[in-house]
């Protein structure tokens, strides 16, 4: 049994020995064989190039490089076609680079790693994909000198006027060629070495667009005539109409977007805003501030009675003028109607007392222009007249200017004797500043706040007359728009104000309305000091005198400084502690001479009058 397993042991070794020297014989023959070649079961391209030596390889994978300078790629825009080769493209391949590769497999010089390699490629196969080059800089440089026939400049739609004919230029399109989005669109077909049609991608840029015949003609008609714009029922105030010229409409047409539509569509039409700027100040000039109605009080009724009614107001309405004008001008008409908004009075006709919270009378005072010419006793009915059921708002102010208005010859008042530049002189309103004074008075003597108050340069006797009279200091003058009386309505009711012209007692009386507090007004006695003596009489040539003729026009006064102290007591609280401070210069008679006139020895001429506007 040893002897037998013996010879078994030895006879397996030795085919063992055999089998191992025949299998490293056969691998010895195998690697001799492929010193220089590729080992089976390597390919590139989906070719297989085993058993190949490396020219025999690159021969056979050259019929595939064969691609690259064929006009596989087609590049189209519209009805325009670029045919190129891949290497005009920018594209080439590696081949000698692939080959070493597949050339290495199992010829790395490690026995064992290359057995396994080999041994992988025979049983697995090696698959190599050969490096692809893009030169994407000569791709951008071919697609940027294709972009030259394919780009044009967007230009948007324009028009002129030449003379009187208006022009339209529809504008173009833009095309821009995409050169990043393009490129990558060829790179696609090239990286899979296949023939393709490209469509390039074009941007286009739709610029500002027109209906060329429609908005021609509504350009035409737009400057074919003047704009005329009028109020609808004109009265004298209202003058005559607004007129916008051929020239300024030109100078004022736009293109202006459609907002209708869903696209880049344009309509010639008038730019809105410098029309609005027409518009508004058309609107400054027509409008007409209401007027609160004025009232008196009926002291038999207790009530309120109308002195004049209220007036409503208007103001232009500007987006609707704005829309009725620019439809009229792009339908071809060129007349159009002003709109107006009605603007209310605050107190109208039917208000009561007690909105108003009137109660009663508050405040009272009386002058007396006795002495006065007929001319000045106009001038102070004319403005006593405006005054006459003023309505003060609670907190708000009292003007005297505002309310007087215009002082002319239109509005009733007549030349009188005024005080100019230190003359005597006939002016328009002389004589008005007796009703200023006596509003002042009936402010001063009801405890209102005075916010302005200007005295006279010289005293002035018509304003010390009456038993009743507080004396010198406390007149007020007003020179519109320099000079004004103001007073505050600190009361929490409305206030009235009411006037009455006595011609017979030749004396004008202010009273307030308004709602009864406890305030207490105390007023103190003038005290004058610094009197100056009068100055001497003057005369001056009047050559409408008659011949011979002396006529004293106005009085001497001494000249002095006046201090009246007012204190108003609200609730055993003093609200206004207040002192009037006047300083009045010495002022001398005033004779005026006709001709051939024998004047006093001694007597001062004065040169003659300047011509002077007619100023209070």
């Amino acid at each position: 049994m040893k002897v037998s397993l013996i010879k078994f042991v030895i006879t397996f070794l030795s085919l063992a020995v055999a089998c191992i020297c025949v299998l490293a014989l056969w691998i010895g023959i195998y690697q001799i064989e492929h010193f220089e070649r590729i080992f089976p079961g390597v390919t590139v391209w989906g070719i297989d190039l085993g058993g190949l030596d490396k020219i025999e390889a690159k021969e056979k994978l050259s019929r595939q490089t064969v691609f690259l300078n064929k006009e596989a790629i087609v590049l189209r825009d519209l009805d325009k076609t670029w045919t190129f080769t891949p290497s005009q493209l920018g594209m080439s391949v590696k081949v000698e680079d692939a080959i070493d590769e597949a050339f290495a497999i199992g010829h790395s010089g490690s026995l064992l790693s290359d057995l396994l390699e080999q041994w992988d490629s025979f049983y697995y196969g090696y698959h190599i994909a050969p490096v692809i080059i893009l030169d994407m800089v000569m791709t951008d440089e071919l697609l940027k000198g294709i972009s030259r026939d394919i780009n044009v400049l967007p230009r948007d739609a324009s028009f002129s006027v030449i003379g009187s004919i208006f022009t339209l230029d529809e504008g173009q399109k833009g095309r821009t060629l995409d050169i990043v989005e393009n490129t990558d669109k060829i790179m696609k077909p090239l990286s899979n070495m296949v023939r393709a049609e490209v469509q390039l991608k074009v941007d286009e840029f739709t610029p500002m667009q027109v209906d060329v015949e429609r908005q021609r003609n509504i350009g035409q008609m737009i400057i074919d005539s003047p704009l005329v714009i009028s109020v609808e029922d004109p009265t004298d105030i209202d003058g005559s109409a607004w007129v916008v010229d051929q020239a300024s409409l030109i100078d004022m047409l736009v293109f202006r977007r459609n907002e209708d539509a869903n696209n880049n569509q344009y309509n010639i039409t008038v730019d809105e805003e410098r029309m609005m700027e027409f518009l508004e100040y058309a609107g400054e000039q027509l409008r007409i501030e209401p007027r609160n109605a004025k009232f008196g009080f009926d002291d038999e009724i207790n009530d309120l009675a109308i002195v004049s009614p209220a007036i409503m107001g208007r103001e232009l309405d500007l987006n609707a003028t704005l829309g009725l004008v620019i439809g009229a001008l792009e339908s071809g008409k060129n007349t159009v109607f002003f709109q107006f908004d009605d603007v209310e009075p605050e107190l109208g006709d039917d208000t009561t007392m007690d909105e108003l919270g009137i109660t009663g009378l508050v405040a009272e005072a009386k002058t007396f222009f006795r002495g006065s010419g007929e001319s000045r006793q106009q001038n102070v009915k004319a403005g006593s007249d405006m005054m006459n059921g003023v309505m003060i708002p609670p907190g708000g102010e009292f003007s005297f200017n505002d309310n007087l208005g215009d002082i002319s010859l239109d509005t009733g008042f007549a030349e009188a004797w005024i005080i100019y530049g230190g003359r005597t002189i006939q002016g328009v309103g002389g004589g008005i500043c007796q009703v200023s004074t006596t509003a002042f008075r009936a402010a001063f003597y009801g405890g209102y706040p005075i916010i302005e108050r200007n005295p006279h340069a010289y005293r002035v006797g018509y304003y010390e007359q009456g038993l009743n009279s507080p004396g010198p200091g406390l007149d007020a003058t007003i020179f519109s728009p320099v000079a004004d009386f103001r007073f505050h309505n600190d009361r929490d009711a409305w206030l009235l104000i009411e006037t009455e012209l006595d011609e017979t007692d030749q004396s004008l009386v202010f009273r307030f309305y308004s709602a009864f507090d406890p305030r207490v007004v105390t007023v103190s006695e003038a005290e004058v000091t610094d009197i100056v003596e009068a100055k001497e009489a003057v005369y001056e040539f009047n050559p409408s005198l008659e011949k011979g003729e002396i006529k004293q026009v106005d009085w001497e006064n001494e000249g002095a400084k006046i201090a009246v102290e007012r204190v108003v007591v609200y609730d055993s609280k003093v609200i206004i502690e207040d002192t009037i401070r006047t300083t009045y210069q010495p002022w001398g008679s005033v004779y005026e001479f006709g001709p051939e006139a024998k004047l006093p020895e001694g007597a001062i001429v004065l040169e003659p009058k300047e011509d002077v506007e007619n100023d209070l």
